[in-house]
């Protein structure tokens, strides 16, 4: 039993009035205990009438006037705000049914529309004087729901929010959904669970699960990648789980720090972007055979031993550094990477804004012109030492990011300011 139903109503022209009779009886089988009509002036009599017909007390009956039956705004809209009102009501999306038989073309999908993104229950409408006499056709909006949680979900894919497109998919029946869509459906899956490994830093998963789709159908090719960045994925993969500090595990933290500026998380981009300065500098130290976990202090000069043996630590006799103080060591071995970061002066007060971040020492937020500009800084360091890496860049982050945020333009503007 239908609890509300809307109700659109046209002006009844000579020769229609029959169809005032017909949506009266429709009232009266369904027995709602709210009835909303969506009229214009000129059909409100009409509504009044079939109101009358059936009795609806005061209390349960509303005429939602339109200043025209011709806007589909203003008609998606006041249907909105009427569902609105019954779900404010304690009405909930499954007691509300939608009877468009009357009223103008622009009323009728306006109305079903605003119906079918509230996901009411269902459609209805009467088709008047068939060998049978009228026949009710229901139509329910879940199949045209289906289609649009597959839309959304694809957004929230290159929206970078993959957990919430995993949630959403895994709701959709698809039973509700075309050959095609089921294809799209089964794919997006793969794709959503694919790229949440890459940003969570797990790219053999990403490689094996992006593997498993054969022939991606048009809507989701943006997602796909060929098989020179599924090559570097796996290598990626290999340095990863070998701990070799690498130029593709620096390129993928970048990106990876590039995707939280692009979602306004700039502490978190700035704490990625620090930790991949710190693995470029123990990747450039180990050249020296130093490793930051346990320095051996007798490959550094005489003269600067001292001040490394004052870090040994009293539990287990180890020398240990940090990022900041493997680019000292470095520029005392005279090394490019550890100079370059050395006369890097306007660097300092980025760095120290960085050590207030809440995700670091402090309780401090990263304002985004900080953020960029640490990129920048950051970036330089990268290709003064490894030429191509803005390239690695490109094809290590997601298709479809690609431009958006580049490397090579973000130097370009860092030596324009």
């Amino acid at each position: 039993m239908a609890k509300a139903v809307i109700c659109t109503v046209g002006t009844v022209y000579e020769g229609r009035e029959n169809i005032l009779n017909v949506l009266a009886e429709e009232i009266k089988r369904l027995d709602p205990a709210y009835v909303a009509f969506i009229v214009s002036k000129e059909s409100r009599i009409a509504a009044e009438k079939i109101s009358s017909s059936v009795h609806l007390p005061e209390n349960s009956v509303a005429y939602i006037e339109l200043e025209t039956p011709h806007d589909l705004n203003e008609v998606f809209a006041r249907t909105n705000e009427t569902i609105r009102h019954l779900l404010a009501a304690g009405y909930s999306p499954a007691d509300i049914s939608l009877n468009y038989t009357s009223g103008t073309k622009v009323m009728g999908s306006g109305a079903v529309l605003a119906a079918v993104f509230n996901q009411c229950s269902e459609l209805r409408y009467i088709y008047e004087g068939g060998p049978k006499g009228d026949r009710v056709i229901i139509t329910r909006p879940e199949a045209v729901s289906a289609y649009r949680d597959l839309l959304l979900a694809s957004r929230l894919v290159e929206e970078l929010r993959f957990q919430s497109a995993s949630d959403l998919l895994a709701r959709i029946d698809a039973s509700l959904l075309s050959q095609y869509d089921v294809t799209v459906l089964e794919s997006l899956k793969k794709i959503a669970e694919a790229y949440n490994a890459w940003d969570t830093f797990n790219p053999a998963h990403f490689v094996a699960i992006m593997s498993e789709i054969a022939s991606p159908v048009d809507a989701l090719k943006k997602f796909m990648v060929d098989s020179g960045t599924l090559g570097l994925l796996a290598q990626l993969a290999s340095n990863l789980a070998q701990e070799n500090y690498a130029p593709l595990i620096f390129a993928d933290m970048v990106n990876n720090a590039v995707r939280r500026i692009l979602e306004g998380k700039y502490d978190d981009a700035v704490a990625r972007l620090y930790r991949a300065l710190e693995m470029l500098a123990q990747w450039v130290l180990r050249r020296y055979g130093i490793d930051t976990d346990d320095v051996d202090t007798r490959r550094i000069p005489p003269r600067y031993r001292v001040n490394f043996e004052a870090l040994r630590s009293m539990d287990d006799g180890m020398v240990r550094i940090g990022m900041r103080k493997a680019y000292e060591l470095l520029a005392i071995l005279e090394a490019p990477l550890g100079i370059r970061f050395q006369n890097k002066k306007d660097f300092l007060p980025l760095l120290h804004a960085r050590s207030k971040s809440i995700l670091a020492h402090g309780t401090s937020r990263i304002a985004k012109e900080d953020c960029e500009r640490f990129l920048q800084h950051s970036l330089e360091l990268f290709t003064g030492e490894i030429p191509d890496f803005c390239d690695i860049c490109h094809n290590l982050q997601f298709p479809w990011l690609r431009g958006r945020y580049e490397c090579s333009v973000a130097l370009q503007r860092a030596s324009q300011t």
